[in-house]
């Protein structure tokens, strides 16, 4: 068993009372789907690739008025006497802001639990945080917290690839009637790729030294090796799996596996994709053998944007993504200014659950940024994405001047762009260096699941020097 955590991260946002029928975690999958089309540049946009599920529904409050709005299809009259007397706004604003130590403090009753499984999950001790709620997802004293850990329990056990455990939910839990939608969304998956072999990853005795490509729309990328042909992988940290077009799969010679399609969420809406195992792809000299991942039409693998900054008219194709399941097992230092890359097997160093950790996965990669007032946010790390991303909430409290200079955001399959506003300029201290940001994209701020979102860190942070992601002691740098 691992060891329990101490960690206490802390951030920004605030979400309002949330009702254990409208809970979902429905921070799933994310997939570099768009592109921003200024006059100066095209930047990509992340947006969630996901399993179309029930989205969250709960209400959003900001700082400055802490009273909550209708939820949208509200439970029935009597619903709130399920709610246990110490439900707390509080408690719930605190684990939106990944404040654990306020957590602490706050909790009462079954939240005590919930915080400790929450901190075994930011500190990376899987096995601890799924044991806690598998627990806390059986117990019918709080059903607000009995709800939140089944979701939670369903979205580590797809991040670990522990697909049997997953399949079986619906049997194992005493299912929520609100929750389980949500579940056998997730279930789906975990029965699509039962049964297969374990992914496994091998590393030569010294650091990969690779060619670092950079796309048209900014996004990083590498050449790999799939049954001795080679492509153009996007490299992206906000995406749960690895994903390939179906024209990469016919040339690789790659079949889907059996059952039906399974339908994820897109920048346009929804589409189908076929569930994979890829037996071997190399990395260099890095082999991985047997990784899950989805096959998409080549006509949705397409990004649009200006062809006057590169894009071709018709859009960008894209081969295929390498997802977080396979990035947060390498250390990867991604160098732009000279157009290398350096991946390598990580230490553990033992650094996580102290302060020296940024980078926490919870539902998504997040990482610590600390604004102009010194307050402490969470952004996505979203390497799919050149530009990085704010939410209308922080700039409202930073008071950031915003403007719109035409710019529109694309995505896959959209043949439409959507207009954006962008603050032209603010300093964040990202990685412990003071950066100043230019051209940031504001976007309204969902519910997105336990943990809310400040913005998204994109690639075009790679322009103040080397990237390093290391999730396996939870760093996040640049520059060096």
């Amino acid at each position: 068993m691992r060891q329990s955590s101490s960690t206490g991260f802390s951030g920004s946002i605030r979400v309002g009372r949330m009702h254990f029928e409208a809970w979902a975690f429905a921070a799933l999958f994310a997939l570099p789907t768009g592109c921003l089309e200024t006059s100066s540049a095209v930047v990509a946009l992340q947006s969630d690739l996901r399993p179309v599920t029930p989205f969250a529904r709960r209400a959003l409050a900001s700082d400055a008025q802490p009273t909550a709005r209708p939820l949208p299809n509200p439970p029935g009259p009597n619903a709130d006497h399920a709610l246990p007397s110490f439900f707390s706004d509080e408690y719930w604003k605190a684990l939106a802001d990944l404040d654990l130590v306020a957590s602490r403090i706050i909790a009462r009753g079954e939240e005590v639990a919930f915080t400790e499984a929450v901190a075994s999950l930011a500190a990376g001790n899987y096995e601890q945080a799924e044991n806690a709620f598998l627990a806390m997802s059986t117990q019918t004293t709080d059903l607000t917290v009995a709800g939140a850990s089944q979701a939670m329990l369903a979205t580590t056990l797809m991040q670990q690839h522990e697909w049997e455990a997953l399949r079986d939910l619906l049997v194992t839990l005493p299912i929520l009637p609100a929750d389980q939608p949500i579940v056998l969304e997730l279930a789906l998956w975990g029965k699509a790729f039962a049964g297969v072999d374990p992914q496994v990853i091998s590393f030569p005795r010294e650091p990969a030294l690779l060619r670092l490509e950079v796309s048209a729309l900014g996004t990083p990328s590498i050449r790999v090796r799939i049954n001795g042909k080679e492509y153009e992988f996007w490299l992206d940290t906000g995406s749960t799996l690895t994903v390939l077009s179906s024209s990469v799969a016919a040339d690789a010679g790659i079949e889907a596996l059996g059952g039906e399609p399974l339908r994820i969420g897109t920048f346009a809406g929804s589409a189908p994709v076929r569930p994979t195992v890829l037996k071997k792809m190399e990395i260099g000299p890095i082999v991985i053998t047997n990784s899950p991942a989805m096959i998409m039409d080549a006509s949705l693998m397409r990004v649009r944007g200006s062809s006057g900054a590169g894009v071709p008219w018709a859009g960008l194709s894209i081969d295929g993504i390498i997802g977080w399941d396979i990035i947060q097992h390498l250390a990867i230092s991604m160098d732009f200014a000279s157009g290398t890359i350096v991946l390598q097997q990580p230490e553990n160093l033992g650094i996580r659950g102290t302060s020296a950790q940024n980078l926490v996965w919870v539902g998504k990669p997040f990482v610590q940024v600390q604004t102009t007032l010194g307050d402490t946010v969470q952004f996505v790390l979203d390497t799919g994405a050149q530009s990085t991303f704010v939410n209308d909430a922080v700039v409202k409290k930073v008071r950031a001047a915003t403007s719109i200079p035409g710019a529109h955001v694309f995505g896959i399959a959209a043949t439409r762009g959507q207009l954006v506003r962008l603050v032209p300029r603010l300093r964040l201290e990202v990685g412990g260096r003071s950066l100043l940001m230019r051209d940031l994209i504001v976007y309204s701020r969902p519910p997105s699941g336990l943990v809310e979102s400040d913005g998204i860190l994109g690639s075009n942070i790679g322009r103040f020097g080397t990237v390093t992601i290391d999730a396996t002691n939870g760093v996040f740098s640049v520059g060096g």
